[in-house]
Order: structure tokens, then C-alpha cells, then sequence
């Protein structure tokens, strides 16, 4: 998960505190192995050991397998083809975790206690991994499907994306009829999450001898001015109405620097802009209206230029979603209890899939620490996925 996701270890308490040992033991597998994305972490080893690892299980599954990507930085999909007239579901997962540096104690070497699974990457998102492998080797045992099943297991969503890119470029979207993404949601269904566009915004000046200030153009008074009248006035550069689940969007200067030493007037200044998107919302609307609030408040007298860097749109599963019915029905059956609805201000890469027209929601087990310290996956709430992936996809690839 990325886009500065906070910890969500919540969601409801599944029906049985059991554990399912094959799962524990294929999750604590994984969890052994580092995939640290070395864009976060320098000391990293990347997903090649990890994405070779399933592979390897499960060729012996039956699973038709590609790798693709660079060599040491592969994602996997994995394919187990129906016997015709059925639907196909895709379970998308990540193979990589941030880094290590201050973990707390032996990220690659799990622990049990009591009914948590420790160890970096068992929460986000190794512990979703394992689950969505076994309930795809349990559902098309023996006879099999009707439809196909698709694992996709991308490297690089901490940081990049470039899995997920190239794994929706290697396929057709229009044979995909469903996908679910299985990060951590305590055994919620995630329908909705913010997308982000991050700006650069630079304003220029010209030096002059700091004793000497009105001979040149401070290019950081000029950018308080600026900084100021988004902090006044955030309203058209962020809906005050929001969204029923997501909430108002946010709007933040995440960096500013400027100046050359005391001794001179700066002759230019450049700050970073964050702003969290709501569905419908474009990057080029959100420029639209930041560019008109830094207008007015420059006047004549400050140059600007507002430049984006990078953004990716926010998600929001469509009404009649048939994979949201799916997961209703199936954690009904398993849990005794339709799932919660939740939508997450952080950003996730089922907005990838969506936007390549794939009907797509999120569904994983509970957990704490993403991202922290020290990290842990819910071993009973994990055996309840597993269950629950399993009779979706007897019930939608059926």
C-alpha cells in the first residue's frame, strides 16, 4: 500500500478465532524472504527471490506462469485456464515491502504469538499473498473452474508501480470480468479511495545585495504570499463537500526551499504541493484551480509557475459491482455478517485497474503496523480470507 497509508488494523471480528496451518506456514514462508523495494531501501533485495518462489509453487499447482518486468525486479502472473463459459477473476498482490532499516527486531524471521504471524511484510500485504494463492489452488482443484483464475503478483506498488503497469499491458482487460486486490482491510470491502496529484510550484525573483533588498525581487516573500492564500482559501482547490466515505480531500506544501546565503535576496524559491483527489476529480481540474487561486494572489508583481509531477486518480467501485456482490455473499456464508463498506484516504493500485475498466474492490485480512517499526498479520482473520476468496471464486469463475 502507498501514498502515505496510516495503519488500519480494524474491520469486523471474524466468526472463529481458528487458524489455518497451511496458511500460517505458506505466510511465514514468505515473510522469510526478503523483497524490501530497494527505491525505498538502498540494502533491499527486491521481489526477484519472492515473485521466483510462487512461481515455482505454483507451476506445481497447475498455474500457467510469465514473468515480466527487469530481472531482478519481475512481477508474476499466474493463470490456471477454465473449462469454458465461465468468468474470469483476477487477485492482485505486491510482492514487495518498504524497507528495514528500523525494524525492530528480525523482519525476515517470523514469529508466532499467540494469534499474530510477526514479521516485515506479514501485514502489507504477504499475509493477503498466501491467502489468495491457497484459495485459488483449494477452488480449482480436481475439476476445476469454469472461468479462469489470474494471480498477479506486481514488484515496485511501494514506490513506482511499474508491476502493475506492465502486468495490465501484458493483459486483455476485456477478458477480465473481476479483480480484487487483496491488501489489508480487516475483512472490510474497500470501495473507494483518494487518488493524489503532486505540483511543483516555483516562484522567481532576482538577487540583489541583501543590504540592498529593494534593488531585487524576494522569491520567497513572493511564495509566503502564495502559500498563504492556499492556506485561506483551500476551498476551490479542495470540495469542502467531499465524499460520503472518503471525506473532504486535503491540500498541503510538503516542501519549500529557497534562497542562495544570507547575505542575498533570493532569486528564486520552489515548494512541493500535495493534494489528495476525490473520484471524478482530474489532475487537470485540480490544476485549474490552483493555478487560479495562486493568480490572485500574485497580482503583477510575483512570478509563478506551477508544474505537475506525478499523479494517479482516485477509485471508486461502480454501482452493481458484481465482484462487491460477490465478497457480500461469500463473507455472509463464512463470517456470519455482510462486510463494512470503507473508503481510505491513502491510494492503492486498484485505481490502476479501474481505470483500465476492471471491476475491482479490495478485500484482506486484519493486522497492524504497516509501514512501522514492527508488523503483524491476524492469523484467524487471515484463515477467514482465505476461506472467503475461496467462495468467490467458485461462485463468480463458476
Amino acid at each position: 500500500m502507498r501514498g502515505g497509508r496510516a495503519d488500519a488494523a480494524g474491520g469486523r471480528a471474524p466468526a472463529t478465532r481458528a487458524h489455518d496451518p497451511e496458511l500460517v506456514d505458506l505466510a511465514a514462508r514468505l515473510v522469510a524472504i526478503d523483497s524490501a523495494n530497494p527505491d525505498l531501501d538502498p540494502a533491499g533485495a527486491g521481489e526477484v527471490a519472492l515473485a521466483h518462489a510462487l512461481r515455482d509453487r505454483l507451476i506445481a499447482s497447475g498455474f500457467k506462469t510469465t514473468l515480466m518486468g527487469p530481472g531482478a525486479r519481475p512481477s508474476l502472473v499466474a493463470r490456471k485456464p477454465g473449462r469454458g463459459g465461465g468468468r474470469t477473476l483476477l487477485l492482485s498482490g505486491h510482492l514487495d515491502t518498504v524497507g528495514v532499516r528500523t525494524y525492530a527486531d528480525g523482519p525476515f524471521s517470523p514469529r508466532m504469538d499467540g494469534d499474530q504471524l510477526w514479521g516485515r511484510g506479514a501485514y502489507d500485504m504477504k499475509g493477503g499473498l498466501a491467502a489468495g494463492v491457497l484459495a485459488a489452488e483449494r477452488a480449482t482443484a480436481g475439476d476445476g473452474l469454469a472461468g479462469d483464475v489470474v494471480l498477479a503478483f506486481a514488484a515496485d506498488e511501494e514506490f513506482g508501480s511499474m508491476g502493475t503497469e506492465a502486468v495490465l499491458a501484458s493483459l486483455d482487460a476485456a477478458e477480465i470480468d473481476g479483480a480484487l486486490v487483496l491488501e489489508p482491510t480487516g475483512l472490510q470491502l474497500g470501495v473507494a479511495h483518494r487518488g493524489f496529484a503532486w505540483f511543483a510550484l516555483e516562484v522567481h525573483g532576482r538577487a540583489a545585495h541583501g543590504s540592498q533588498p529593494e534593488q531585487g525581487v524576494d522569491a520567497i516573500a513572493g511564495m509566503l504570499r502564495l502559500v498563504a492564500a492556499l492556506d485561506a482559501d483551500p476551498a476551490p482547490c479542495a470540495p469542502e463537500q467531499g465524499h460520503p466515505l472518503l471525506g473532504p480531500s486535503t491540500l498541503r506544501v510538503a516542501t519549500l526551499e529557497g534562497g542562495v546565503d544570507p547575505a542575498t535576496v533570493a532569486p528564486h524559491c520552489r515548494a512541493t504541493i500535495e493534494r489528495r483527489t476525490l473520484p471524478g476529480e482530474t489532475p487537470a481540474v485540480v490544476r485549474a484551480a490552483l493555478e487560479a487561486t495562486l493568480a490572485r494572489a500574485a497580482g503583477s508583481d510575483v512570478s509563478f509557475q506551477l508544474t505537475e509531477l506525478v499523479s494517479r486518480p482516485a477509485f471508486e467501485a461502480p454501482d452493481g459491482s458484481a465482484v462487491v456482490a460477490a465478497v457480500d455473499r461469500a463473507a455472509l456464508a463464512e463470517a456470519g455478517a455482510l462486510p463494512d463498506r470503507r473508503g481510505d484516504p491513502w491510494w492503492t493500485e486498484a485505481a490502476l485497474f479501474a481505470d483500465a475498466g476492471i471491476d475491482v474492490a479490495l478485500y484482506g485480512p486484519a493486522g497492524g503496523g504497516a509501514h512501522a517499526d514492527a508488523e503483524w498479520l491476524d492469523l484467524p482473520s487471515a484463515a477467514t480470507h482465505a476461506r472467503v476468496l475461496e467462495r468467490v471464486l467458485r461462485e463468480f469463475c463458476g
